[in-house]
């Protein structure tokens, strides 16, 4: 099983073992022999380092499976012709990652000093430090010791392993130097081009017209391959970025899967094959059914609609679930939970940070209110408004991620507004009251592969806090719980279900009830019978 772990020092640890038929291969490639580490900081969000795990595991996976085919003779051949030309496919498609959004050019000064003084440069030969005139173009570079030394960090820093999985490609050991070394040659302007991107400078590329065509190699389909099924969808539908992040690793597995047949090449029973192997020790059936095969018939129901692919191959596959032993009664806290996270969160006095802001005060607005943990941590000063007696808070699509894209009015029980959380507001003023948007934040540019938003991070500590504090059964959630506690309270204390699932964003029951919604006065009235949480 690959799982996350804590570290002493407190960072986030996972290992995979390299299976025993490709290890040395493993080690000469990539440093490492029986395992494969992941270490992330120990500030890395839950979610996000979940996230992280899913994509490293796929890349070691590829990579094992790119060696064993190379050992049992699987892994195409390629003339050094055919590498170069590989390199020009996949110069373009690295290229094509970052043009649209490029991002700042600070980003790809340094990417390009990492790779020519960090990677190319200590290994230089005593030669050349003796007379570094006699070689001023470090032909030096192209000497077979220096390219097998440089081409495991070459390979990271372009993306190797992910782009040979999505063109469907497994190449054996020798085609496999010859196409990096050819690649290495195209890594400096490639990242050079996208800094005259960031710069504005769009004028025509020469360099693709450089690479031969690639000639060699088992026929591929024609149509839309699954990977630009996959982005097709992200331009067309803009989900939201944990979605595009959670199905990334979904789509690159599937294209590397069927990238000769393409998505229109996929039958139901190419696809109920597929599904069934995916369920292995370390993947649950839970996330086959509700990750893999739920996207994957979405997307493809959606190429579907548009004419990109004749069918949706995946529309009556089912996966079997094994029902889950639940020992709690419902996904509500219990009194003695929500008091503990409510006094550990009085307890975070005069707080500086966003951060602790977001400790002190989401607990209880979640509480309140039965928001999602993500609306509250994205809210800003301006989302706090007055009308007439009451006040209000503004869950806003502009702020962040909101699962229903409509702004959602929200009352803020006088409880918060006794504890000072308007004065907490005002000291702030407008901006983000949770996350620091003071600094500039270094997004990825990339829709296909989106960061993590500052919001999020802090939700996702928030999380981590609350399991701190000693609610920590498996069967809750530490944040999403507060949504099931304020509607269990709600129907006892006679809020109506109409109004109460207006105030959490939840859909009406039917289209009769769409009829006659609860404005935000009504809300208000009806959360004034909503109880202090008791603490003692």
């Amino acid at each position: 099983m690959v799982a996350l772990n804590r570290l002493p020092d407190n960072r986030w640890f996972a290992r995979k073992v390299v299976p025993e038929d490709v290890r040395e291969d493993y080690q000469r490639l990539y440093g490492v022999k029986r395992e494969a580490h992941l270490k992330l900081p120990a500030d890395t969000p839950r979610h996000e380092a979940k996230a992280r795990l899913g994509e490293w595991e796929a890349e070691v996976e590829t990579r094992i499976a790119t060696l064993r085919a190379q050992r049992n003779g699987e892994g195409q051949p390629l003339t050094r012709l055919n590498a170069i030309a590989l390199a020009g496919r996949w110069y373009n498609w690295f290229v094509k990652l970052h043009e649209n959004d490029p991002g700042p050019a600070k980003r790809w000064r340094e990417m390009s000093d990492h790779l020519v003084w960090d990677v190319i440069y200590p290994e230089a030969p005593e030669s050349y430090h003796d007379n570094p005139k006699a070689d001023p173009h470090w032909e030096w570079q192209k000497e077979p010791e220096v390219r097998e030394a440089v081409r495991p960090r070459v390979a990271e820093m372009a993306r190797v392993a992910t782009f040979l999985a999505s063109e469907g490609k497994a190449l054996n050991t020798t085609a496999y130097a010859l196409f990096v070394d050819a690649l290495s040659d195209n890594l400096l302007p490639a990242i050079t081009l996208l800094e005259r991107r960031a710069n504005g400078d769009y004028s025509r590329d020469d360099t693709p017209d450089s690479f031969p065509a690639f000639t060699d190699g088992s026929p591929r389909a024609t149509g839309i391959s699954c990977w630009e099924l996959f982005e097709a969808f992200v331009k067309a539908l803009k989900p939201a970025e944990n979605t595009v992040q959670r199905w990334r690793a979904v789509f690159l597995e599937m294209q590397r899967h069927f990238a000769d047949v393409g998505a229109d090449g996929i039958t139901e029973e190419a696809a109920r094959s597929w599904v069934r192997g995916l369920v292995t020790e370390e993947r649950s059936a839970t996330t086959v059914r509700e990750v893999w095969l739920s996207s994957s018939r979405r997307v493809f129901g959606w190429g579907a609609e548009q004419k990109h692919v004749r069918k949706n191959p995946f529309v009556d596959i089912k996966v079997d679930v094994p029902r889950k032993l639940r020992s709690r009664e419902t996904k509500a806290f219990t009194e003695e939970e929500a008091r503990t996270i409510l006094k550990a969160a009085l307890a975070v006095k005069n707080p500086k940070t966003p951060v602790d802001r977001a400790k002190r005060w989401v607990p209880w607005l979640c509480a309140y209110s039965g928001a999602r943990a993500g609306e509250v941590t994205q809210l800003r000063g301006d989302d706090i408004e007055q009308r007439g007696s009451f006040h209000f808070i503004k869950l806003m699509p502009d702020a962040g991620t909101i699962k229903t894209r409509k702004t959602r009015i929200v009352p803020l029980h006088e409880h918060l507004i006794a504890q000072g959380f308007l004065d907490m507001v005002r000291s702030v003023g407008k901006g983000a009251l949770f996350y620091d948007d003071k600094t500039p934040h270094r997004a990825s540019s990339d829709p296909m592969n989106p960061s993590r938003s500052r919001a999020g991070n802090v939700r996702g500590e928030l999380a981590e806090w609350v399991r701190e504090q000693g609610v920590t059964d498996p069967e809750l959630s530490p944040t999403h719980a507060w949504r099931h506690t304020f509607k269990q309270i709600a129907e006892r204390v006679g809020i109506t279900e109409k109004v109460h699932d207006a105030i959490t964003g939840h859909a009406p029951a039917s289209e009769g009830r769409k009829y006659g919604q609860p404005t935000a006065e009504d809300m208000a009235k009806a959360l004034k019978k909503f109880p202090r949480y008791k603490l003692d």
